[in-house]
């Protein structure tokens, strides 16, 4: 608080170092705060949007792609398969498209399906607890992020401002330190 006080050691610099350090402290406070509430909020109503805009389908699975994978080392190993699949529209309109699905995959075999607001074979929108996971997560990434930003941003200006103090001192020193050794030449 220093900085603030009338004084004649205090410089202009002094006090523009004053209003950039309170700033950056208000802002690594307040910033990382409202960019994990701002992420967390985008990310749950991109979920509850997913999920409005989102329908399942019974679908038949026609062919099994995964089957006709040429080695193991092409299928994935996390239960997926691709397969084409048969479904009919709302208007009664049968469609078939290979898609990626979670299990099963056997023709014959039914399986549900997720489509769009176009129609389109989607992913399932997250469940609630998979979207409290995902926007909490959101959330404190971003809010990690903000604060290492302006902690970085604020120890960036701390160097610049001591590099200025120190040649600021180095110039008062060559003209103080002749006459304080007492080999001052007029």
């Amino acid at each position: 608080m220093w900085r603030w006080h009338r004084s004649a050691l205090r410089r202009r610099s002094d006090v523009v170092e004053g209003v950039v350090l309170m700033v950056l402290s208000v802002l690594l406070v307040a910033g990382p705060v409202l960019m994990g509430v701002l992420a967390f909020s985008s990310t749950w109503h991109t979920g509850v949007r997913q999920e409005q805009t989102r329908h399942s389908t019974p679908a038949v699975v026609v062919d099994d792609a995964r089957a006709a994978a040429p080695s193991p080392a092409v299928r994935p190993s996390n239960g997926e398969t691709t397969a084409t699949v048969r479904w009919n529209d709302t208007n009664g309109t049968e469609h078939t498209q290979t898609v990626r699905l979670d299990h099963g995959g056997k023709p014959g075999e039914q399986v549900t399906l997720w489509l769009d607001q176009h129609g389109s074979p989607t992913q399932a929108p997250p469940s609630p607890a998979a979207r409290g996971v995902q926007s909490s997560a959101a959330g404190l990434l971003a809010a990690g992020g903000a604060g290492a930003a302006v902690l970085l941003t604020r120890h960036l200006a701390r160097e610049r401002f001591e590099r200025g103090h120190d040649r600021y001192w180095g110039r008062e020193w060559m003209e103080v330190e002749p006459r304080w050794a007492r080999r001052y030449h007029s």
